[in-house]
């Protein structure tokens, strides 16, 4: 017997109800998206999920084919629709990043900082939530009887949409006179979908009794209908005020969190070493004049370029922390700028890293070049430090090289920012452990506000010299050349590192000096500290930290003449002599404010005793022409000079075998430095790895910890391949079981536990134990001594690790 259809009226009432539905549900996630191309979505997926359930009606389709028809146009429209920066030129392309995001595209959705705008296939979920609710809405629309009810689900589902996959911060609070309504837009769209949902359950609920009252054949048996026609709007208005009032609110910023999807990007980071570390590489002779990138504006340039925001030190280093500042996710869209300009960076042959000069962005950045849409893919940037990176999955170098070119919206207005008072009334590191930083602090009798912290900063700089290198020789004497030819600049011995002993010795010359000079030195008299931007920064940053200050250090560029003394600006070719550090502070106000640390560079640090006074004019004593004469024989003491020989040849032979041993020795402690370096940063890496905050991370972690330690036994682990593929040629039980385990933790949606990573780092350390056990002695040997886990001696053809970025 052939189906009864409610007819053209019912029909037209669930196209009308279907288009109801998907407005609010473009009203509800607008918020995600604010773009135009939301209505584009809307439209298509009302107008072809209308025709396709009323082929369904008209021809009786069944399941399988509406499905099949269905797909079908999904797959002829995805592109156009959601995917439009791959249409018409990268259709096949477009179509299999459409097609992956039915599946892939919600995870991507919640991870990235709304708006999304347009960014790739963040469309496809919407796309695919409108085209299901219309075609279910319009089918159930058409079903005899009261089975049409059933159409008020699917017209909540795009409200839900918006609301599950929306903004954590809710709509501004309304206030009519004294009732205060909390997220009044959410709350009104949720409304508006009820009251839609509502209305057309009663409707439909009472359309048989009212076509048989036109028949007069209206029973008594239909009473019932009433009540449950006022049961069901009942519901579906409770359920909807429930979705509004409960579920929205409860979205905080947490439940918007996907730490899956920063997973890569973090790895990798904490896979390099501190960028500032690097800095003093980038101003030696064969690096000074090497450019790093070019840079260009339509409306000028920023005041400065930032490559790398460095926040946590743990008196070792600078580095990214695993908080906010290293949360790198896309960049789906940027924010509204004071002055804006497109900013274009061209990579030359100087520079190579994942890290990406930028400053604050005002749109995400369109790559050019043969590696485009790889970079486009690889491109995160921490919302919270500033911080742009490049990740280009596949490739075997990583991140920016020479070649690469990129240009997006940038702020080019300097921020304008005071600082306020410190977030914190204690000191926010341990002065017990930096006693010099402390006592020059006190010494120096400043308030711990803002105006304390510039004065302390500057008086840093003043007492300071600048030196970017130990000794004269081996190719560190060009930038010496130019600062002495224009300030007269001196050379003067400085070591490397920012460790916190490095810092602490800053420190004791300045106190050394201050103490030598007495009650009321000349400021000249106490210039002491001699270091560069990487000493100075981290100096600084540990001033601000000790007065409750929060801090970070930068690394970058400045442009358009903002440079200093010994670091000069870049105005279109960015050189190792413009590379600088400098930190920013953050009070209670909120604001990060940045400020120059660099030491001045004309006055050089004078030796003093303690209480010598050097004259208030001082002058250089003019030389005479006067030659070292030999004093005539015969004249001076003679008495004992026959002992004093004898005495020296009887201890002539001591001096040189003494230092032939010296040299032995020295040689034998260097040769052992690589045996005692190699295993500790192999378990300091190991140790970091485990410390990772999130349980996905550690168990990534014990994943890479495992192929390091297979590499570093010799096994060669081919390119390319899938974590099953790579535990297969492990061989080991544990190498399996893990691979499963981890693809669980990055693709399943549900979170794995604490205990579930430490499982995996059991398994790491059991496949070790077997592989360990399966190896001689010299094997063993090699194996805890190898460096092919760093990427050192491995062949071509292995899966690449990460190099160390250079500058």
């Amino acid at each position: 017997m052939a189906r009864r259809s409610a007819g053209p009226v019912r029909l037209l009432a669930g196209l009308l109800a279907a288009a109801l539905a998907v407005t609010l549900g473009v009203a509800a996630a607008w918020p995600i998206y604010q773009t135009p191309r939301v209505w584009a979505v809307a439209g298509v997926a009302l107008v072809l999920g209308s025709v396709v359930a009323w082929v369904r009606e008209r021809w009786r389709l069944r399941p399988l084919v509406v499905v099949a028809v269905l797909l079908a146009l999904f797959a002829l429209s995805v592109v156009p629709v959601a995917v439009p920066q791959s249409f018409p030129a990268g259709f096949a392309r477009g179509l299999l990043d459409g097609l992956a995001a039915v599946a892939l595209g919600w995870k991507q959705l919640l991870t990235l900082s709304l708006p999304v705008g347009g960014y790739r296939t963040v469309l496809v979920p919407l796309y695919v939530v409108m085209l299901v609710a219309v075609l279910l809405i319009v089918v159930l629309a058409q079903r005899p009887g009261r089975r049409a009810a059933f159409a008020a689900i699917p017209m909540l589902a795009p409200v839900a949409f918006g609301t599950v996959f929306g903004a954590s911060q809710l709509s501004e609070p309304l206030r009519l006179g004294p009732l205060t309504v909390v997220a009044p837009r959410e709350l009104g769209v949720w409304l508006a979908a009820a009251g839609l949902a509502a209305v057309w359950v009663a409707w439909v609920s009472g359309a048989d009794r009212r076509a048989a009252l036109r028949l007069g054949r209206a029973g008594g048996g239909r009473r019932g209908s009433r009540w449950l026609r006022g049961f069901a709007g009942a519901a579906i208005l409770a359920i909807s005020l429930l979705a509004g009032l409960v579920i929205a609110p409860a979205l905080d910023a947490g439940a918007r969190t996907v730490p899956r999807d920063s997973v890569d990007p973090e790895l990798v980071i904490l896979d390099r070493p501190s960028p500032l570390a690097a800095y003093r590489g980038a101003k030696r002779d064969d690096t000074l004049d090497r450019p790093l990138f070019a840079v260009s504006g339509d409306r000028g340039l920023p005041p400065r370029l930032r490559i790398a925001v460095l926040d946590e030190y743990d008196g070792v280093d600078f580095h990214v922390s695993g908080a906010e500042a290293g949360r790198f996710t896309r960049f789906p869209s940027g924010e509204a700028l004071a002055r804006p300009s497109r900013v274009t960076v061209e990579v030359d042959a100087g520079y190579a890293g994942i890290w990406a000069p930028t400053a604050r962005l005002g749109s995400p950045p369109d790559f050019s070049g043969p590696r485009a849409e790889a970079l486009s893919d690889g491109f995160y940037v921490n919302r919270e430090t500033g911080a742009a990176i490049a990740v280009p999955r596949g490739d075997a170098d990583g991140g920016l090289r020479d070649g690469d070119v990129y240009a997006a919206e940038m702020e080019t207005a300097e921020a304008e920012a005071e600082i306020g008072e410190p977030r914190s009334a204690a000191p926010l590191i341990d002065l017990e452990a930096a006693p010099e930083l402390a006592r020059w602090i006190e010494r120096q009798q400043q308030g711990d506000d803002a105006s304390g912290l510039l004065t302390l900063v500057e008086r840093l700089r003043e007492r300071g010299y600048l030196s970017h290198s130990l000794s004269e020789a081996d190719g560190g004497r060009a930038w010496l050349d130019r600062l002495s030819a224009e300030y007269g600049t001196r050379f003067e011995p400085s070591a490397g590192g920012h460790s916190l002993v490095r810092v602490e010795e800053l420190f004791e010359q300045l106190n050394t000096q201050q103490a030598a000079a007495g009650e009321r030195p000349r400021p000249g008299m106490l210039v002491a500290a001699v270091g560069d931007d990487e000493q100075f920064a981290t100096a600084a940053a540990l001033v601000a930290r000790a007065l409750g200050y929060d801090s970070r250090v930068v690394l970058g560029v400045r442009t358009d003449g903002a440079g200093v003394p010994g670091v000069p600006a870049c105005s279109e070719v960015c050189t190792g002599e413009h590379l600088a550090a400098w930190v920013e502070v953050r009070g209670d106000l909120g604001a990060w404010v940045p400020l120059d640390v660099t030491p001045q560079v004309e006055q050089p640090p004078q030796r003093l005793e303690e209480g010598e006074q050097l004259p208030e004019f001082p002058t250089t004593p003019e030389e005479r022409d006067a030659q070292e004469v030999d004093p005539p024989a015969g004249l001076g003491e003679q008495g004992g000079s026959e002992s004093g020989d004898a005495e020296d040849l009887a201890l002539s032979w001591l001096w040189p075998l003494l230092r032939a041993a010296g040299l032995v020795a020295a040689t034998v402690a260097l040769l052992l430095i690589p045996a005692l370096f190699l295993p500790l940063a192999k378990r300091r890496r190991a140790r970091r790895r485990h410390a990772l905050p999130d349980p996905e991370l550690r168990a990534l972690g014990a994943w890479e910890e495992m192929l390091d330690r297979a590499r570093d036994a010799g096994v060669r682990l081919p390119a390319g391949t899938t974590r099953r593929e790579t535990a297969e040629v492990l061989g080991t039980p544990p190498a399996v079981w893990a691979a499963h385990a981890v693809d669980r933790a990055v693709f399943s949606p549900d979170s794995i536990g604490e205990e579930d990573a430490e499982m995996v780092w059991r398994a790491a350390r059991e496949d070790a134990a077997q592989r360990r056990a399966a190896l001689g002695r010299w094997a063993r040997l090699r194996a805890a001594y190898s460096l092919r886990s760093y990427g050192i001696g491995r062949g071509r053809r292995e899966a690449p690790r990460p190099e160390s970025e250079t500058i």
